[in-house]
């Protein structure tokens, strides 16, 4: 059954949390900063077959509309093309801070046609045999993150990109690298996030998470061969070396695919 109060919920699960990520504030400088907004991921992984139209039926004709009336949002919903499981739907829940979490999931929780979704989705079996959930902290350089408007076209995929560090004092070092100029080159290349976030309560910590829409499979490789040839990139990279060591130890990558309803297209 679907969890309707997870246990990304709990206060006690984000305090616990955000102890760790005091280290990280330390290694970034020292500056404290308020969390700009908090992100939670979940992919549902299908077995292949009726649990896909099932789930995305479900995630378009009952959950968003839900999601919208009682204020989630901006919601974005993918499947995934590349990944380590596949079939996989992916979706993506902002809130403005925990208690807004908190309040939104109480209003739907409690509205009767959010249960009699869930019931109908689960009538014939399971809706998926795993669901995997991360909950994400905006970074102090991180853009909100923006729905798109009315008539805006969709790009074409978007690129999932998980950085893990060894230590969270060298998370913090990769902190520094983004907000120190790989952002920059970032854009110069035509990379262009949609926000980058710190996982809070999931695998593989400690990791920093960013999201790229790309307008086609042509365009990113070209971005990303542009990146590594700018020699501003190659400085940068060097320095936080010296610095701090390798800061990152493993990265994973998923292509996805905005589904037609999704607020982020």
């Amino acid at each position: 059954m679907i969890n309707r109060r997870s246990f990304l919920q709990s206060a006690s699960g984000v305090a616990m949390a955000s102890a760790a990520m005091a280290g990280l504030e330390t290694a970034a400088g020292g500056a404290e900063t308020l969390p700009q907004y908090l992100i939670d991921c979940v992919t549902f992984r299908l077995h292949s077959g009726s649990q896909i139209g099932n789930a995305l039926g479900f995630l378009e004709k009952r959950a968003m509309p839900l999601w919208q009336k009682h204020g989630f949002g901006p919601v974005g919903v993918f499947t995934v093309d590349v990944g380590a499981h596949i079939p996989a739907v992916l979706f993506m829940r902002v809130y403005s801070s925990l208690a807004d979490r908190q309040l939104v999931w109480s209003r739907l929780s409690a509205d009767a046609a959010w249960n009699a979704a869930v019931t109908e989705l689960e009538k014939d079996g399971p809706a998926f045999f795993r669901e995997d959930s991360m909950l994400l902290l905006s970074t102090a350089f991180s853009p909100p993150i923006k729905p798109a408007a009315a008539g805006d076209p969709a790009h074409k995929i978007y690129e999932l990109r998980i950085y893990e560090s060894p230590t969270w004092k060298q998370l913090g070092y990769l902190h520094e690298r983004f907000a120190g100029g790989e952002i920059g080159v970032f854009h110069k290349s035509g990379i262009d996030p949609v926000f980058y976030a710190d996982t809070l309560i999931g695998p593989n910590q400690p990791n920093m998470v960013y999201l790229i829409p790309f307008e086609s499979a042509a365009q990113r490789e070209a971005a990303w061969q542009s990146f590594r040839d700018n020699p501003d990139w190659v400085k940068i990279r060097d320095d936080s070396i010296r610095k701090g060591g390798e800061i990152v130890r493993n990265i994973t990558n998923m292509i996805l695919a905005p589904t037609g309803f999704s607020m982020l297209r």
